[in-house]
């Protein structure tokens, strides 16, 4: 019988010490293109030798990842593993490169620069983030390949397992990111149009991916500001009310756009049991400008009625079983005007 030392949370300390590391080595992968040549199976030394490295570190830096599970060993051949082979290499359609090594640039802080904050205010490094239009406009083929690989298969069961689900014909997608969702909506049911709407560099990038697609209309604008548009049966903001410069004003227009007895959904991460902030791992706490709203309060607040919540499940990679989200803490929160 297996005996386990220490408590659930000594590991979980020691956890989050080795978690950037993981990332670290992730991350050196990923500007190699170290996953695109591991496509099949390849000695440290012809590794070392493609890309010109020392030997030997080499061989610790791929036995690293092995450990990790980004790759497998055998008879001293390495090879990416079958589960990230399709997240990992360059050119698949759902690859998640793009956005993991922009979002390591924006999510990651160090210990002194937290601390920086709290004590001056400001921060240490400058650059777009999460409420600028740039940042978006950066990141959209990231988002594109992650809506494709992780969060539609989540989203499209959310939305076909609503009760007014059949009495939808016209949706928003409010602060998109990608035409992604409605290219789904559209397989599913070609009559439904969906309305995409978005910042305008963000609109201008989907609308080149859409001009052939006479059931999605993109409207740009930015939602603190411009019309949503009207007579909706559903609106649908996935991850993006926390970018409200005044939420009860956004969800006061959400409201105005929904026909009577249409539907609002929002896509979050979960409230804590104090209902006062998001799980950390699902926080960026210099993306978000520091504010989280209980979008919940508000949504009662604007006059949105009924409210159901959904228990999310995700897909294992590894099997055609789904378990409950466990550490992102995903929810979606449906209400019907």
């Amino acid at each position: 019988m297996k005996t386990r030392f220490g408590n659930e949370a000594q590991y979980f300390l020691f956890d989050t010490l080795v978690a950037p590391l993981r990332w670290e080595l992730l991350s050196a992968g990923m500007k190699l293109n170290l996953f695109d040549y591991l496509q099949i199976s390849r000695t440290a030394e012809e590794v070392a030798s493609r890309f010109q490295l020392i030997r030997k570190s080499t061989e610790l830096f791929l036995n690293a990842m092995v450990s990790i599970g980004f790759i497998s060993k055998r008879q001293e051949r390495y090879q990416i593993s079958d589960s990230y082979r399709s997240l990992l290499v360059s050119d698949s359609n759902v690859s998640m490169c793009g956005l993991l090594n922009h979002l390591g640039k924006i999510k990651h802080v160090t210990g002194s620069e937290i601390v920086d904050l709290l004590i001056q205010g400001h921060q240490g490094k400058q650059g777009a983030t999460m409420t600028q239009p740039e940042f978006w406009s950066n990141v959209v083929d990231g988002l594109r390949s992650f809506h494709v690989a992780v969060r539609n298969p989540i989203v499209v069961e959310v939305l076909m397992s609503l009760t007014n689900w059949p009495d939808v014909n016209r949706m928003l997608d409010l602060g998109a990111g990608s035409e992604q969702l409605a290219l789904d909506i559209l397989s599913i049911n070609p009559d439904i149009q969906t309305v995409i709407f978005d910042l305008p560099r963000v609109a201008s990038l989907i609308r080149s991916q859409v001009s052939d697609h006479p059931g999605i209309e993109i409207l740009e604008g930015d939602m603190n500001r411009d019309f949503l548009g009207e007579d909706y049966d559903l609106v649908w903001a996935s991850m993006v009310l926390y970018y409200a410069h005044d939420l009860p004003t956004v969800l006061g227009k959400v409201r105005q756009s929904l026909r009577s007895g249409g539907m609002f959904a929002s896509f979050h991460e979960k409230l804590n049991q104090d209902r006062n902030a998001v799980h950390l791992r699902g926080a960026a706490l210099r993306s978000t400008g520091y504010r989280v709203f209980d979008i919940l309060t508000v949504r009662g607040v604007v006059g949105l009625g009924r409210l159901s919540k959904n228990r999310l499940l995700i897909p294992d990679l590894n099997s055609d079983k789904r378990r409950p989200v466990p550490d992102i803490g995903l929810e979606a929160a449906i209400t019907i005007n």
